[in-house]
């Protein structure tokens, strides 16, 4: 099947702030995911078929999709994809659910190839559990998370190995796309004048002239995010017009005819982006 590189996953948060309505009472600040499937990603490959008496439940044959710069993109890693989603039904998967992880996943591996040429701090037992506890805390329950890597073939060892690999991108996301992000007091200042006071006061909140403490941490926190963000889709439309993206499953072709049609409309971006 070729070279199928594993440890190439990534994940990233996206803040957006819909105003703290004064006080200790106050702002509402939500975090959201910027992609629900970027959490994992993993070798192997999947084709969907039901085995006699498996009472409906679905087994894994290997089955490539894409290629990237020459590492391969099998099924299994977008099943694997899907079933860290808990709003995905993974027993009648779609071939819309499949492009959109596949189209993640893409960028996910883009990302992880120029991770690799970074040296990173080795991940602690305390990241690796702590990362495990977030993802299943997604679910219902344990039990019902458990469920899931069993249906998709996933044991101890390889969920193991892709919350490591997860983390070792995100490291290399918070280094290359973060660490550098510079906002002013002025951009403070303009981000409360021009989007947070008028906010508080369409809702009849009375607000003074200057942001307090609490309210500037909140503002350079989601202004350092949302350049992180910014850059980091830059390197990235930058990344897909230099990439070698070979389509293999048929469902594949529109995804990468997106990715480069998508890449092509900006502007060459140089480094950072990030992880």
């Amino acid at each position: 099947m070729g070279r199928h590189r594993q440890g190439r996953t990534g994940i990233w948060w996206r803040w957006r702030q819909a105003g703290r309505l004064g006080g200790r009472a106050g702002w509402l600040w939500l975090v959201s995911l910027w992609f629900v499937a970027l959490w994992f990603a993993a070798g192997g490959a999947v084709g969907y078929a039901q085995s006699p008496g498996s009472n409906g439940r679905e087994f894994l044959a290997d089955r490539m999709v894409a290629t990237v710069n020459g590492d391969v993109i099998t099924q299994s890693d977008l099943v694997w994809f899907l079933a860290f989603d808990p709003d995905v039904n993974l027993v009648s998967i779609s071939e819309a659910d499949l492009q959109r992880v596949l189209a993640a996943k893409i960028d996910l591996l883009l990302l992880a190839q120029e991770a690799a040429r970074f040296p990173l701090a080795n991940l602690t037992a305390e990241e690796v559990a702590a990362a495990k506890q977030r993802l299943i805390k997604r679910f219902p329950s344990e039990a019902v998370f458990r469920e899931r890597l069993e249906l998709v073939g996933l044991d101890a060892e390889t969920f193991e190995r892709l919350i490591r690999e997860r983390l070792q991108v995100e490291k290399y996301i918070n280094f290359r796309f973060q660490t550098f992000v510079l906002v002013t007091d002025d951009d403070v200042l303009e981000y409360y004048a021009t989007r947070v006071r008028p906010a508080l006061a369409a809702s009849g909140t009375v607000t003074p002239e200057t942001p307090n403490d609490e309210q500037r941490a909140l503002i350079t926190e989601i202004l350092s995010r949302e350049r992180a963000e910014r850059e980091q889709r830059q390197w990235l439309e930058a990344a897909r017009r230099r990439a070698d993206l070979v389509p293999i499953a048929p469902y594949a072709r529109a995804v990468i005819g997106g990715q480069e049609s998508r890449g092509a409309a900006t502007p060459e971006a140089g480094p950072p982006p990030a992880p």
